[in-house]
């Protein structure tokens, strides 16, 4: 759960804050094993013991008839051997028992071992980044389908580098260069995104930071040139607005934004920071949220706890912003690195990255600007993997499947770094052991419903695991909110979904208020084997509140906007001018505009409505001749 903290500012400025740059301009691949330890999937009816020397495996079976059969015991040398276990007897069990039996110097379940994808670029062993997220172990399982497009918010980006040419985004509908706007979106040519800074249709990176960025995304793998990509096969949208200092204003962030929305962007990376809380930008993050739209920021590189200090925009409290801290390639918390146990959710390497830079060439950044693009790239590969997902459930499979990292335990909503591998069911690759542990459910979504479309009365929730009905009630209710404020009155019942064993619906008091609902629940909630709740992944079931869940739902409506400068007295032959602040990112045509105007002989009046980007509508037009008076 993230915190926010409302604040009033004048022009309010974004930057990227600027860390080590060096360029390296020739490095030696390595090589290193192929194969990987899967710790997370095991053989359900095996297990292999080490014994003592001289003991034999005969003498075992005087004692552990019970859960292992010794007439099919399988030599593997060196006193080892594979048992075959007895019907209705359990990997877990069976490891815990045999563990402490005398002359056995071992026991452990029989762990999958499979090839991993290593690929063939030149540069590849510079990136320890890639190896800590287990990242060759994913993509054994996929490299990429090419259907996600992540927008790369930023500097821009260098389109012709020839790690990244393959990756672009291109703007199908349009036809290049023949001056007109063939898809009707509002922008002229926009073959390969937009530059919402020089307001052109080249969003070409002209200070190295949104190359670097969209590299680590989405870098072409396996080509034989540079550096690989989290994702392979990723569509990369280059939508510039910073210049080329690393600075730019937020109206034109709020524009990148929904440019990138409305032109298809699944995901977009945000590696910039800088002012406070901003109700436009907000408000836009929330109508991408509508849209499926995930956002990726960087928690910031301040050294300081976002909790307490918060910085945006990754400490919108929306739960389509995901906030990314930094670590090194020990796994150790970055120094420059923000964090925050409410406001910060997991940690991604972002130390030394090493990445394309425009220009064709290549080089090494840090700051958590390195370590969001990371798990952009890993969203964009789960979403590839599982198209039909909604973007809560691509959220989720993130979150709750990082390492468990010691630097980042209470730093982070997770505690964890991002693990790929485990992100995309691929495998353990740093994560789990010991024995096969049994890893509690997770709530994979919950989604608002109600009777009619602009009221809410139900939330349908969908656990990961066949759960205990007995174990989820009304009293597992712990929160409900609109707008940050506590709803009252309210009652609930749980009931499991017909034919599911998974499903639940929460039923509640109907509500038709606008604004934004958020029902908490959790976390002593279990599945068919007892197991409670482990919403953070780390291993722990039934923490409060770090494995309690926060179901979010909108209910929109039309929202009215007044003048308070008003009442005004019309000069004579002159310009009479009413502000009217508007709190929310809304096309001008899209506005109804309502006037008490009590002036006589009408005619002689001209009536405009001019937005912040020097848009103007005409309202009215020396209309109505001798009339008198406008509503």
């Amino acid at each position: 759960m993230k915190s926010s903290k409302t604040r009033s500012f004048h022009a309010p400025m974004l930057a990227l804050e600027r860390l080590e740059d060096r360029n390296l301009l020739s490095i030696s691949p390595a090589s290193f094993d192929n194969l990987n330890f899967d710790f997370q999937n095991y053989d359900q009816n095996h297990i292999v013991v080490g014994l003592d020397p001289g003991a034999s495996v005969s003498q075992l079976s005087a004692i552990g008839a019970q859960f292992a059969r010794f007439d099919t015991a399988l030599d593997l040398g060196d006193q080892m051997f594979r048992l075959e276990l007895q019907p209705g007897q359990t990997v877990n069990d069976a490891v815990a028992f045999f563990r402490l039996v005398p002359n056995v110097r071992f026991a452990q379940a029989d762990y999958q071992v499979q090839l991993t994808a290593v690929p063939n670029d030149p540069y590849y062993s510079s990136q320890y980044g890639l190896r800590n997220i287990s990242a060759p172990t994913a993509w054994s399982t996929t490299t990429g389908g090419g259907t996600t497009i992540v927008a790369v918010i930023d500097t821009g980006v260098d389109y012709n580098h020839p790690d990244l040419a393959a990756n672009i985004w291109r703007n199908t509908r349009e036809v290049a260069g023949n001056g007109r706007d063939d898809d009707g979106n509002g922008f002229i040519d926009d073959i390969r995104g937009w530059d919402f800074h020089n307001n052109d249709n080249n969003p070409m990176d002209d200070n190295g930071h949104g190359t670097h960025v969209a590299g680590i995304i989405g870098a072409v793998g396996n080509n034989a040139v540079g550096v690989s990509g989290v994702n392979w096969r990723v569509q990369i949208m280059p939508v510039k607005f910073l210049s080329g200092t690393g600075s730019g204003y937020m109206s034109n962030a709020i524009r990148a934004l929904n440019y990138a929305v409305a032109n298809g962007a699944h995901v977009s990376n945000n590696s910039y920071g800088g002012g406070g809380f901003y109700q436009a930008f907000y408000n836009a993050i929330s109508n991408a949220r509508a849209r499926g739209h995930i956002f990726v920021a960087a928690a910031g590189n301040s050294s300081v706890n976002a909790d307490v200090s918060p910085q945006y925009p990754s400490g919108y409290n929306l739960d389509n912003v995901v906030s990314v801290a930094a670590t090194d390639s020990l796994d150790r918390l970055a120094s420059f690195s923000n964090y925050g146990s409410r406001s910060v959710d997991l940690g991604a390497p972002g130390v030394n990255i090493y990445s394309t830079l425009r220009g064709n060439r290549y080089g090494n950044m840090s700051g958590t600007s390195m370590a969001a693009p990371f798990v952009a790239g890993a969203i964009a590969l789960v979403r590839d993997f599982h198209p039909e997902w909604t973007y809560r459930q691509v959220i989720q499979q993130v979150l709750s499947t990082t390492d468990p990292i010691a630097s980042l335990a209470g730093k982070t909503v997770t505690g964890g770094r991002l693990n790929l591998a485990r992100a995309i069911g691929a495998g353990g690759g740093g994560g789990g052991g010991g024995g096969g542990t049994t890893s509690g459910p997770v709530v994979s979504t919950a989604a608002f419903s109600g009777s009619t479309a602009t009221s809410f009365n139900k939330v349908r929730v969908t656990f990961s695991k066949a759960m205990d009905a007995a174990t989820f009630t009304s009293a597992d209710i712990v929160g409900f909110t609109r707008n940050g404020t506590a709803l009252s009155g309210v009652t609930y019942t749980v009931t499991p979904v017909s034919g599911t064993t998974n499903q639940f619906d929460i039923s509640f008091t109907a509500q038709s208020a606008v604004g934004n609902y958020q029902l908490t629940f959790g976390s002593d909630i279990r599945d068919t084997s007892g197991v409670a709740m482990d919403q953070d992944g780390d291993g722990t079931g039934g923490e409060v509140p770090a494995d309690r869940y926060t179901a979010a739902g909108t209910i929109g409506g039309a929202f009215t906007f007044n003048s308070t400068d008003v009442p005004k007295t019309i000069a004579d032959g002159a310009r009479t001018i009413s502000v009217l602040n508007v709190g929310q990112d809304i096309a001008i045509d899209r506005v109804s505009v309502k006037m008490n105007i009590t002036h006589t002989y009408d005619s002689d009046l001209r009536i405009y409505l001019k937005g912040p980007d020097g848009t103007i509508v005409t309202l009215f037009n020396r209309r109505g001749g001798a009339g008198d008076n406008v509503y």
